[in-house]
C-alpha cells in the first residue's frame, strides 16, 4: 500500500512538472503568432495571381500570417476591398485605378504578373475581321482585358459596342458559354483560355503579349491604412511575392502542380497557361509608366472621369527593398 501511494505521489509530482514545464514554451508561441500581423488577401482562381498561391503553398511568409481570400469575379473583389474587409488584393490594373479614383485609399506596391492573357473564339474564327457581328465577353468593362481588346478592335476598324459586342462576365463561366456557342469569343487571364484549348472548343487568336498599352495586368494592391502601419510585414509580404515568381519561372511544372488546389484544374491546363500563355513572373517590380499607359486611355475612352495622381498611387518602395534584400538587379 506504501509502495503504491509512493508511486502515485511521484507520478503527480512529475506530471505538475511537465505541466509547469511546458506551459511558458506554449503561451509564448502563441503570444508570437499573435504578434504577427494578418492580412486578408483578396485574388481570383487565375494564372495572373500565381505568385500569392505559390507562395502560400510553400510556407514562404515568416513575418506576416496570409489569409488567402478567393472571389469568383471582379465587382465582388473590388467592393470587399473599398469596404475594408480584405486588406490588400491581386487585381487588374485597370480596376485598381477606378477604385482608387472613387477616393479608397489604396497603392499598387508591385506587379502580380506580367502578360498573360489571350483572345479566344471559337475554332471556326482565324481573324480578327471575322469578329464582327459577333460577341466577345469580357471579365470588366474596367480590365486591362477590354482595354486591350477595345484597342485591338479599333486597330482594325470595329468598333467596341457596335460591331462586336462585349458582355461582361465572371472568368470561369466563359469556358462554358462558349461550349453553349451563347457567345464567340472571350478575352480573360489563364488558365481559363488553356482551359478551353486543351477541350477543344476554342482557338487562342491573339495573345495580350502582342498587344498594348502596357503589360501591367494584374498588380499588388495594399490599403494605405495597413501598409503604413505593419511595413515589416508588408515588406515581407513584397519579397516572398518577388521570390515565388522566380520560383515559378524556375520550376513551372512544380508551380503548375502546387497551385492545383487553388486553381482547380488540371496540372497540364496550368502548366500551358505558364508556359505557351506567355505569363511573366521574373520581373514584378512596378513601373509606374505601364501604369500611366493603362491611365490615360482609360481616360481617352471615358472609364475615368477625371484620373488619379499615378505617381502617387504607384510606391515602389516596398519593391527596391525588396530587390535590394533578395540581391537582385533592379530592372532597367
Amino acid at each position: 500500500m506504501k509502495k503504491t501511494t509512493i508511486i502515485l505521489g511521484l507520478l503527480g509530482l512529475f506530471l505538475v512538472i511537465c505541466i509547469l514545464g511546458c506551459s511558458p514554451e506554449v503561451s509564448d508561441e502563441k503570444e508570437t503568432k499573435e504578434e504577427i500581423p494578418t492580412v486578408k488577401v483578396g485574388f481570383l482562381p487565375i494564372t495572373h495571381h500565381l505568385p500569392l498561391m505559390i507562395a502560400d503553398a510553400r510556407d514562404q511568409f515568416t513575418k506576416i500570417n496570409v489569409e488567402p481570400v478567393k472571389f469568383s469575379n471582379w465587382p465582388e473583389l473590388a467592393e470587399a476591398l473599398q469596404a475594408g474587409k480584405i486588406n490588400a488584393a491581386h487585381m487588374l490594373n485597370s480596376l485598381a485605378i477606378k477604385v482608387r479614383e472613387k477616393g479608397v485609399p489604396v497603392r499598387s506596391l508591385l506587379m502580380s504578373v506580367r502578360d498573360g492573357s489571350v483572345i479566344i473564339v471559337q475554332n471556326d474564327i482565324n481573324d480578327v475581321q471575322e469578329l464582327k457581328g459577333k460577341t466577345v465577353a469580357i471579365p470588366s468593362k474596367f480590365s486591362p482585358h477590354y482595354i486591350l481588346l477595345h484597342k485591338y478592335l479599333m486597330d482594325n476598324g470595329l468598333e467596341p459596342g457596335v460591331d462586336v459586342l462585349t458582355p461582361e462576365m465572371a472568368p470561369p463561366d466563359m469556358v462554358s458559354a462558349l461550349a453553349a456557342k451563347s457567345i464567340d469569343g472571350y478575352i480573360v487571364a489563364e488558365p481559363f483560355g488553356a482551359q478551353a484549348v486543351d477541350l477543344g472548343i476554342g482557338r487562342a487568336l491573339i495573345y495580350t503579349s502582342e498587344l498594348g498599352p502596357g503589360d501591367n495586368e494584374c498588380v499588388v494592391v495594399y490599403r494605405n491604412d495597413y501598409s503604413e502601419k505593419n511595413k515589416e510585414a508588408v515588406q515581407d509580404y513584397i519579397n516572398q511575392i518577388i521570390l515565388a515568381g522566380k520560383f515559378i519561372t524556375e520550376n513551372p511544372e512544380e508551380a503548375a502542380e502546387l497551385s492545383e488546389p487553388y486553381l482547380r484544374q488540371k496540372k497540364e491546363v496550368i502548366l500551358i497557361s505558364i508556359l505557351e500563355g506567355r505569363s511573366g513572373y521574373d520581373v514584378l517590380y512596378p513601373d509606374v509608366e505601364d501604369y500611366k499607359a493603362f491611365h490615360d486611355y482609360m481616360l481617352n475612352i471615358g472609364l475615368l472621369e477625371k484620373g488619379i495622381d499615378i505617381d502617387d498611387f504607384v510606391d515602389d518602395s516596398f519593391a527596391k527593398t525588396g530587390y535590394k534584400e533578395l540581391g537582385l538587379e533592379l530592372p532597367e
